[in-house]
């Protein structure tokens, strides 16, 4: 999986922990893959945590958005979460919408979702880094 940096990774592993994430649930971690790419919208969430649902819904809202890219973000966080079928694709190809940076992250996330990256193996390598990050 690609992340947009080093910390990106260690969100969304710990965050996939925290959670106690099953194989089964690749919609939660499509949703704690968007919401931990940036650090501000995570913080906002990792409070948040839900062992049934991922994460509590209050927390969607309670976000409060910068710019339109988080409000893309945690919008389609949401939608993964919550929603049966609530992402549109003419909101995808607008760009006042869905800014380039959002659509870039839902792009990769659908990808993901699509061959399958959100797995046991992605568990078990988020619970072996942060197992490993305890241990430094």
């Amino acid at each position: 999986m690609n992340f947009k940096s080093k910390k990106h990774a260690e969100r969304f592993r710990k965050a996939l922990v925290e959670a106690k994430v099953g194989p089964e649930d690749a919609e939660i971690m499509a949703a704690f893959y968007i919401l931990t790419e940036y650090k501000r919208v995570w913080q906002q969430f990792e409070g948040y945590i839900d062992h049934k649902n991922g994460l509590d819904p209050e927390a969607f809202d309670s976000f409060e958005e910068r710019n339109q890219s988080e409000m893309a973000l945690v919008t389609a966080a949401y939608d993964l979460l919550y929603c049966a079928d609530c992402i549109n694709i003419t909101d995808l190809t607008d760009l006042d919408i869905i800014p380039t940076d959002a659509f870039a992250i839902i792009f990769r996330v659908i990808t993901y979702l699509r061959v399958g990256h959100f797995n046991e193996e992605t568990i078990a390598d988020a619970k072996e880094s942060v197992k490993n990050k305890k241990k430094h």
